[in-house]
């Protein structure tokens, strides 16, 4: 698939959200149950509240969105200016074809032009390859609780990035 990549503004949030949930709920059935999509990305209209959390999350990181030929929003992407990769979701129509590795490079590259080199994710199983493929080592397994359901993820990490207390 031609995707380009491209910044991500304030104005493409909404449709990221949208995007966020539909990804999340077609992981449903492989590594995850519905219980735990529906706790990781709960039914939730685009409000003032969830648009004031994400402006807030999206104004302290590097971002980028990938657009398909058809204008359609194929993923969306954003590193925290202190290293931790925030989001990364490709609709489930365009995974599979690369933009997710496209997108956690061109942030990298944002990244390291301003110094930051050490980088980590909180993967999920989903994202792991994607991470792996882009040199993130495994540093431990994860569990998080979402709405009193656990969901497994995983920690990664490249350039130096270590935990807190490790």
């Amino acid at each position: 698939m031609s995707a380009r990549l491209e910044a991500l503004s304030p104005e493409d949030l909404p449709a990221c959200f949208s995007l966020f949930r539909e990804s999340v709920l077609a992981l449903a059935g492989g590594a995850y149950t519905m219980a735990q999509c529906e706790a990781w990305a709960p039914p939730r209209a685009w409000d003032g509240d969830v648009e004031r959390a994400w402006l807030a999350r999206l104004a302290g990181a590097w971002s980028c969105k990938a657009v398909a030929s058809d204008g359609r929003l194929a993923g969306f992407a954003w590193l925290k200016l202190d290293g931790e990769f925030d989001m990364l979701f490709v609709a489930p129509w365009a995974g599979r074809q690369g933009l997710g590795g496209r997108m956690v490079a061109l942030l990298e590259a944002q990244a390291s032009a301003c110094g930051v080199t050490a980088l980590h994710a909180w993967a999920s199983h989903a994202s792991r390859p994607v991470f792996e493929r882009a040199g993130y080592v495994l540093l431990r397994a994860n569990r998080i609780e979402r709405a009193g359901v656990e969901i497994d993820n995983c920690l990664l990490a490249k350039g130096g990035w270590r935990e807190e207390g490790a």
